[in-house]
């Protein structure tokens, strides 16, 4: 019998075809092993097939200040010394940062028309802060009013630099207004990349006209970032509570700058903070809901200091 040359290439084709069929398939256990990378059991999602998996870290950063009763910050404790709860149950500290590292800051300072006869006043501190920097410190100075204004184009560390930059502020017209809680949201996000140390200070009289951000977007977000925030107020404006609440949840500091030697001292108070900070990392035990908030508490084994921390965080 003749086959047709055309007939015998499709036999061969379907040959081939039949005998891939037969090959083994993996067992349901090892198909399902292949899938589940390390990252995806860690991150304790059920994902199916064809899902892409993104992992977020869910380390949580705490700076931590420790005061003995003359005022003196404690430098010298190990991460043995520390112990750290959420919502009353005990962390593994996995990551610990001894004092003197390097930090990065934005300085956010409020030039409104309101603030014109502190704008001298402002200056000298500001530049009297930078002067206490090392050279792995970094700074970024903006100032606002109805418009926010960098005065560098990123963070630097060279003192005759900034100050040159802190010279160039200037009031705003009074019919612009206070975009403050904007100001507050810009620094938040100019310093959310970073990953050493960071912090922001804040001097202003507190008062917000007109913006995109509010009061309660801007103290979630401060909240949920691991960003120290300072807050110099002067005059004396109602908006106080505002002030505190945004230090109090990052773990930083509230002022009140009254005059222009309190004025300075509180900015060399904060360097010096800044400078003597441990900071704490750990990775819950049980991971948080979006949105949900935890309770934070550090303890120092040494008697007689005071330990100043954030008190909670907002899983993001």
């Amino acid at each position: 019998m003749k086959i047709h040359r055309n007939s015998l290439f499709l036999l061969v084709i379907f040959a081939a075809l039949a005998h891939g069929q037969q090959a083994p398939r993996p067992s349901r256990q090892s198909a399902s092993n292949e899938r589940q990378s390390p990252a995806t059991v860690q991150s304790g999602e059920e994902v199916g097939e064809g899902e892409v998996v993104h992992i977020t870290a869910s380390l949580v950063s705490v700076p931590v200040s420790v005061i003995d009763r003359q005022g003196k910050y404690v430098v010298d404790l190990q991460q043995k010394d520390f112990r750290i709860y959420e919502d009353g149950v005990e962390q593994l500290i996995t990551h610990f940062s001894n004092v003197d590292q390097r930090f990065s800051v934005v300085l956010l300072l409020d030039t409104s028309g309101s603030t014109a006869s502190f704008l001298g006043q402002m200056k000298g501190a500001a530049k009297s802060f930078v002067e206490q920097l090392r050279p792995v410190d970094t700074v970024q100075p903006v100032y606002f009013h109805g418009e926010i204004k960098p005065l560098t184009t990123k963070s630097i560390s060279d003192p005759n630099l900034l100050s040159a930059a802190i010279d160039q502020m200037s009031s705003g017209p009074i019919d612009m207004g206070t975009r403050l809680y904007d100001a507050v949201d810009f620094a938040l996000n100019v310093l959310k990349p970073v990953s050493e140390r960071k912090a922001v200070i804040l001097f202003t009289d507190g008062e917000n006209t007109w913006g995109k951000a509010t009061m309660k977007s801007t103290l979630h977000d401060a909240e949920e970032s691991d960003t120290v925030i300072y807050t110099l107020q002067y005059g004396n404006s109602h908006a106080q509570k505002y002030l505190q609440q945004l230090a109090e949840k990052t773990g930083g500091r509230y002022f009140m700058a009254a005059d222009a030697n309190t004025i300075t001292r509180s900015f060399a108070q904060v360097a010096e903070e800044l400078r003597r900070q441990y900071v704490l990392g750990y990775h819950p035990n049980e991971l948080a809901q979006r949105g949900q908030e935890r309770k934070i508490r550090v303890k120092v084994h040494r008697e007689r200091v005071a330990v100043r921390a954030r008190r909670s965080y907002t899983y993001n």
